[in-house]
């Protein structure tokens, strides 16, 4: 019985102790991996919206898939929330001619679908359904890519943030266990991730801990 009151306790440690934590959209700031780029730095003085040389930059399949996105982590979240990916998408679609966005989705390259899911997902951390959609789509067409996989992983952990600490630790993690994806991403900014994601890492024990009491 004490044993149990114990266990107990301490699964309510742990998790007020999580209770002013941030989450994996708002809290690994891995640009810092690029910032001395003048591209990230542009975006550092924008006031966390695109411009015509940002959406220009973003919108060149030409241009390194991990610098766009450090470009997307730049820009940050707002609260109130931005539109950075309906402005996006409004240049994407006159730029391919794309009559509707159903016709986007399938037309777009990897490279576009995954700055329009982090842009979506960066515009409205709370609710990041419509940019899972579009995160799918992006690893359907390069399933190996470890930026596509990481900045889904980061989208996709973050509606577990209010549900399960341990399955954030855990979406996360096994893009870094994955040793079969093509490393298109910064070591350091890897690390920068990884440094904030690990920290979720204790609450996988809270599930072996229930699982005890159970």
């Amino acid at each position: 019985m004490r044993k149990a009151i114990y266990i107990g306790i301490l699964i309510s440690l742990f998790t007020i102790n999580n209770a002013s934590a941030d989450s994996p959209l708002t809290s690994t700031e891995f640009y810092r991996a690029y910032e001395k780029l003048p591209i990230i730095e542009l975006a550092g003085t924008s006031k966390g919206l695109l411009n015509e040389k940002l959406i220009t930059y973003l919108a060149d399949n030409n241009n390194p898939i991990d610098v766009k996105t450090a470009l997307i982590n730049r820009l940050g979240w707002n609260i109130k929330g931005k539109s950075n990916s309906t402005v996006f998408i409004k240049f994407l679609k006159a730029k391919y001619k794309y009559k509707n966005e159903e016709a986007l989705k399938n037309g777009l390259s990897a490279s576009d679908l995954i700055c329009v899911a982090y842009l979506k997902a960066m515009d409205n951390y709370f609710d990041v359904k419509g940019a899972l959609v579009y995160t799918t789509l992006a690893l359907t067409k390069e399933p190996k890519s470890y930026t596509i996989n990481i900045i889904e992983s980061l989208i996709a952990s973050q509606a577990f943030v209010m549900k399960n600490y341990c399955q954030v630790f855990k979406i996360v993690d096994k893009v870094r266990a994955n040793q079969n994806l093509t490393i298109d991403f910064k070591k350091e900014a890897s690390a920068i991730i990884f440094q904030y994601i690990d920290g979720y890492k204790k609450y996988c024990k809270i599930e072996d801990l229930r699982t005890i009491i159970k």
